[in-house]
């Protein structure tokens, strides 16, 4: 068989014999959401060739937006449709899970996870994710998100017995003046419940995955420990950039004063090594 029909009827057909067997609405509606976007992407003639699912997943890989297990969760009920269909040889592996990487928040998938929440008007969830992955707190840390401690742009933290300044980037303070503002917030905490409570993890770990699918990001990736780990993974990257900044700098310093002080030096190491290496190449092009 050179091809077989991928149509509405018969993605209903399977999903039909899905239930029967017994999945769950949200899984039967997950399965029907990735056959649609298969559909979408790669089959405009309604119909699947032998290669036609090897060519999405060299797609998906190729770009790289994805986590391995999203990219793997996709070609599994692609697999089970194909199952269904009677064509088992047409089938592709699932990609390896090698390491913890794979449960490593890209800044590429957090700002779909603002985008998502944005889009969802979920107004308050969009700062929690945000203070989070902006000030690196934790989730014990959010209720010391005061009005009065976003007016100062930055404030002492206590907690675990130790204490610690967190300072607020002047552009997210505009941002979070402009929530207060917006929500008639006077004093106290910004971050309540609607009892006025503070927001317990669950709650917060709940509403957070409920973005996964809106913003493509693998839900393993979504939570708070995972921003976090990404808010560290920024700042040592920013600051391995301006120590090397400094090292450039320092040495320019140098340079500098040896120019006005520096011992006397017969040649300069560098380029006598230059010169060496230039003068073994001019020999080898004589012989």
């Amino acid at each position: 068989m050179e091809e077989i029909k991928f149509t509405k009827e018969t993605i209903e057909a399977f999903l039909q014999e899905k239930m029967k067997s017994g999945n769950k609405p949200e899984t039967i509606a997950e399965y029907r959401r990735i056959l649609k976007k298969f559909q979408k992407e790669l089959l405009p003639e309604e119909v699947l060739r032998e290669n036609t699912l090897q060519q999405w997943k060299n797609t998906m890989q190729q770009e790289g937006k994805l986590a391995v297990r999203t990219i793997n969760r996709r070609l599994a009920v692609v697999n089970q449709y194909l199952h269904f269909m009677g064509e088992r040889n047409w089938q592709v592996s699932c990609m390896p899970l090698s390491d913890t990487a794979q449960t490593v928040l890209q800044r590429g998938e957090y700002i779909r996870l603002l985008q998502a929440a944005k889009q969802q008007k979920k107004e308050q969830l969009y700062f929690i994710i945000k203070s989070i992955c902006t000030l690196g707190l934790h989730i014990w840390e959010l209720p010391q998100m005061t009005v009065d401690f976003v007016k100062a742009g930055s404030g002492v933290f206590c907690g675990n017995e130790q204490e610690r300044k967190v300072v607020i980037p002047r552009s997210f303070q505009r941002e979070l003046v402009d929530y207060c503002k917006r929500n008639n917030m006077e004093s106290g905490a910004i971050f309540r419940s609607q009892r006025g409570t503070n927001i317990h993890r669950i709650t917060i770990n709940a509403a957070m995955k409920q973005l996964c699918q809106m913003a493509d990001v693998a839900p393993e990736k979504v939570n708070p420990r995972c921003l976090l780990r990404l808010y560290e993974q920024t700042q040592n990257q920013l600051q391995d950039n301006v120590s090397m900044l400094l090292m450039q700098y320092y040495d320019k310093l140098l340079e500098a004063e040896e120019m006005m002080t520096g011992w006397e030096t017969n040649e300069d190491p560098i380029s006598a090594e230059e010169k060496s290496a230039a003068g073994q190449r001019g020999k080898i092009r004589n012989c």
